[in-house]
């Protein structure tokens, strides 16, 4: 984008959120320069908005602002022919003073979009190599007179997706719980970004896995208030969580070293090793594969004609016998049996 020039639409593709949010900043940022005012910005997703609607923001022109910018996310689940050429359309005899900036995270938009987009106005974001975010970190938290060693480094990238965009926000949660000159350690990561983040189906492994029976149904009706899960997706994640439990539980067993089998495992984190050193002591490897078959007893009475309508009991019932009886009630006798659901 030199000298004044504003071109009117761009084609903006890849995965990494965060480098393009900072693109599309920067055209908002020298619109307000061009207009001496604040440009009015659109953001609709495909699905929810029409390109109907997006055309109808950039040919009505604001009573309020210099310039209008339309962010139209999603482009790639724009699939009518008839959509796809009135975009093309627009692109080749655009308003004045208007930008349309079209979105996805896919790495291509529709074919005749960008035959109508110069190529020098589209843009792929791709991922960046795990050495690139180290460096990237490193200078977002040098920003706040921030530092991190190596282990810190990783702590956070094993605890928060692969983009600026979410790597941003933990280093802003960093900066917030830290004073300025300090140097963090893994510790220090782990535990502030643990802090600020919602329980979900993980947060209840790690209740159950210090054998916490209150503190793990207070986590569980959290994330069902807030929507963070359904039974049937809270039980996947716990299953997940138990089986790789069990393949550390067995490799262990066999004289292979906790540390070695947790990074085999993926599981880096000292806080997550923590986490399966407390749950080795609460459950054997019988425990775990008891308690697997109690996971899969009650998901499928979650599935049952009236599943939805149990789903909270059940699934307090089957925390409580996970924690109290390592889920041998329910996985030696089905939910009927126990006469604790009604038979269907």
């Amino acid at each position: 984008m030199a000298g004044q020039r504003l071109p009117p639409a761009w084609i903006l593709t890849g995965p990494e959120i965060g480098l393009k949010e900072s693109f599309v900043a920067d055209i908002v940022a020298k619109a307000r320069k061009l207009g001496g005012d604040e440009p009015e910005l659109h953001r609709l997703y495909a699905g929810d908005a029409t390109v109907a609607d997006a055309l109808a923001l950039l040919r009505n022109a604001s009573l309020f602002a210099s310039w209008v910018i339309v962010e139209f996310r999603n482009i790639d689940q724009v699939d009518l022919k008839a959509d796809i050429d009135a975009l093309a359309k627009y692109c080749a005899a655009p308003s004045e003073q208007t930008v349309l900036i079209l979105e996805t995270e896919g790495y291509s938009a529709p074919k005749p979009l960008e035959k109508a987009i110069p190529s020098d106005c589209r843009k792929t974001f791709f991922e960046m190599f795990e050495s690139e975010l180290a460096g990237w970190i490193r200078r977002e938290l040098g920003s706040e007179e921030l530092s991190a060693g190596s282990e810190a480094v990783e702590a956070l990238l094993e605890l928060v997706p692969h983009d600026t965009a979410s790597l941003r926000a933990a280093c802003l949660i960093l900066s917030s719980s830290f004073a300025r000159g300090s140097a963090l350690s893994a510790e220090d990561v782990e535990a502030a970004i643990l802090r600020s983040k919602p329980e979900d189906a993980f947060s209840l492994f790690d209740r159950i896995s210090q054998g916490e029976l209150e503190t793990a149904l207070e986590v569980l009706d959290s994330v069902l208030d807030a929507r963070r899960g359904d039974g049937n997706q809270i039980i996947a994640a716990l299953i997940w969580s138990f089986r790789r439990l069990g393949r550390i539980s067995g490799a262990v067993s066999l004289g292979e070293r906790f540390d070695e089998v947790c990074l085999r495992e993926q599981a880096r984190s000292k806080t997550v090793q923590r986490q399966l050193r407390a749950a080795l002591r609460h459950y054997t490897s019988e425990d775990i594969r008891t308690i697997i078959v109690a996971l899969s007893e009650t998901e499928a009475a979650i599935r049952g004609p009236l599943g939805s309508a149990f789903e909270r009991q059940l699934l307090h019932l089957l925390i409580t016998s996970i924690i109290t009886e390592k889920g041998r009630g329910l996985a030696a006798a089905g939910w009927s049996e126990r006469g604790l659901y009604p038979q269907f």
